[in-house]
């Protein structure tokens, strides 16, 4: 991936942050799931109630880091919408015409 003129400091680090809490919830965790606990993310009991098997990672935490990552780019973008485009400050026109 190139960066662009445009593309700031605040721009990488909310693609980055955003990202990473995306994919810890969804791969990561996923994958820590699949070969430590029980595949499945819904706890299995018998018809007695018993628990035989329960996820490993709380599916709570993986859906809260995804929303997190979620609502970091959600936060970006409404920065991107709202922020004033150009490094220097505001040209109020008060400067004297000149011929």
């Amino acid at each position: 991936m190139t960066d662009t003129p445009t593309t700031s400091a605040m721009d990488r680090a909310a693609m980055y942050v955003g990202a990473a809490l995306i994919a810890l919830g969804t791969v990561v965790l996923g994958l820590v799931e699949t070969f430590v606990g029980h595949p499945s993310p819904v706890a299995v009991t018998t018809e007695a109630g018993e628990l035989i098997a329960a996820p490993t990672v709380p599916p709570k935490l993986r859906a809260t880091l995804v929303v997190l990552g979620l609502l970091v780019w959600g936060l970006y973008g409404v920065y991107r919408l709202v922020a004033v485009p150009g490094d220097g400050p505001a040209v109020t026109g008060t400067a004297p015409a000149t011929e």
